[in-house]
Parts: C-alpha cells; structure tokens; sequence
C-alpha cells in the first residue's frame, strides 16, 4: 500500500505565511510607543495643572485683585477643564498615529463635515459655545445658588461641556450646557442677609428694635460686604405661630451668610445684655419635651 502524502490545509499553509517574528516585534514596538507617548502626557498633565494653580493661587493672593473668589474659582476650573481636553485631544491623535491608523486620510476622505456630525460634535460645539457666553457674561460662577430649568442648588463646576449644580437633597445634576436656556440666579451681586429676632407677644418691640439700631449705627460701617443700609421691617408673622421683627441687610454674595451670622449674634447678645427676655428656640423646646 502507497503512504498517504501529507495534504496540510489552507489555513495552516495561511498561517504559516505570516512573519510571526517580525509581527510580534512590531507590536512590541507599538505597545512600547503607547507607554512612552501616555507616560509623557502624564508628565505634560502634572506640570500643567500645577502652573495652571499656581498662577490662580499667586493672582488671587493679590491685595488689588478685582475679581471675586467663586468668579476665580469659575476660570479656574474652566481653564484645567479646557487643558485637559486638550490633553486628551491630543493623545488620542498621537495613540492613533502610532497604531498606524491614518487620521489625515480618513478625515480628508470622508469629509470633515460629515465625520464631525456622526462623532457628536455638533452638540459638542453648542456645549461649547453656550458654556462661553455663559461664562463671558458672568451669569454664573462657582458657589451661585441657581436654578436651571427644574434644578435648584449650588453651582458645584462650571466645564466645557456640562454645568455640574449641587441640588438640595445633595444630588450632583450634570446639565449639558446647550440645554441651559434660562438661569435664575440667586447670589448675584445684590443679597440681603436676612435675619428674624422672634419675640413673645409681651416684648418690648420698641426697645428691640433700638437696640438693633445701636448694634447696626456701630458695627456696620466697619463690616465687610455691607453695601447699604439696612432695611428694618418691624414685627412680622412667621407663619409658625410665632411673631419677629424681620430686617434685610443687603450684601455682596460672597459675605450674605456671614453678616447673616454675625449681626444674628451681636443682636441676641445685646437683647440679653439690655435684660429683654427672648422666646427659647421652638425646636430645642420640643426636643426638651421628648
């Protein structure tokens, strides 16, 4: 009987014509490429953010400086927003070429216009554009108590892209700029700290609000973020049962809450000090009585 010839098959006859040597080396080379090439912009990244906050830190450390710090803050995320964007750009273009993917090719060959809108990049450019104008016309910073569309909260980040707002029930709301079609903001430039002194029925009202008088003629011209007189309505219903006299102090935005605390304080000791009886804080009165 004849032996049977060796018949090997297509695909190993296939297989056994790749250069295996020169492939492995080549990816060994391309993989070698990508680790040096991500390193290098790790190091770019580095270097960056840390000239990008050390040149906020110096400005805002200025005696003279006429901007304020959430409108600091706002540049300041929005400049290491845009560089590592840019990073990102970049690296991606550089990781394609060292794969071998031709991008200048593709993109002449298929057409910039038609490659840009089936990447997204039409939304991404109205993202853009509307995240600048909001920027360029100071309608929000970091730190403003907004509301955009149903969302109500603290302006955490303001990016290229997206507008991050700390909600009340402490949720982070990504909002894509170019769904930003009204802003309501609540700390720009104006405020007034607001403050209550509950009363019983039988306070000396007129005395109260004397006192308050002489606190405010002694303390308010030397407080900081004071801009105007304030504004002492009198008695008012709280709503709750329980009467106060009201009274606005307006203010910047930045120094709302702290005039708000500090004249809080100086009114109640004061109060105390003329021997006016105030009523107990209702909720530690019905914690007490549990």
């Amino acid at each position: 009987m004849l032996a049977q010839a060796d018949n090997p098959s297509v695909f190993t006859k296939y297989l056994e014509g790749f250069k295996w040597d020169e492939i492995l080396r080549n990816i060994t080379d391309i993989l070698i490429d990508l680790v040096l090439i991500s390193i290098f912009f790790l190091i770019i990244r580095v270097i960056g953010k840390a000239i990008i906050n050390r040149l906020f830190s110096n400005y805002a450390n200025k005696e003279h400086s006429n901007i304020s710090s959430n409108r600091m803050k706002t540049l300041h995320s929005l400049s290491m927003n845009a560089y590592i964007y840019m990073l990102v750009f970049f690296w991606i273009y550089s990781a394609l070429t060292i794969i071998g993917i031709p991008i200048g090719t593709l993109l002449a060959g298929a057409g910039l216009f038609s490659v840009a809108i089936g990447l997204g990049a039409q939304g991404l450019a109205s993202d853009i554009i509307n995240g600048f104008f909001i920027l360029f016309e100071k309608q929000i910073n970091i730190g403003d108590y907004v509301t955009i569309g149903d969302v109500t909260g603290t302006v955490s980040e303001l990016g290229l892209r997206t507008t991050k707002i700390r909600s009340n029930n402490d949720a982070l709301n990504f909002i894509p700029n170019r769904n930003i079609t009204s802003i309501s903001n609540m700390s720009k430039e104006r405020m007034k700290a607001e403050i209550n002194i509950r009363v019983n029925p039988d306070t000396p009202i007129t005395k109260v609000i004397n006192v308050m008088k002489d606190i405010n003629k002694e303390y308010v011209p030397k407080t900081k973020g004071i801009i105007d007189d304030p504004q002492l309505l009198g008695t008012v219903d709280m709503g709750d049962g329980t009467i106060a006299v009201k009274e606005y102090i307006p203010t910047t935005d930045e120094t709302r809450f702290d005039v708000q605390f500090e004249f809080l304080q100086l009114y109640l000791e004061a109060i105390k000090a003329a021997g006016i009886t105030l009523p107990n804080n209702k909720v530690i009165s019905d914690i007490s009585k549990g």
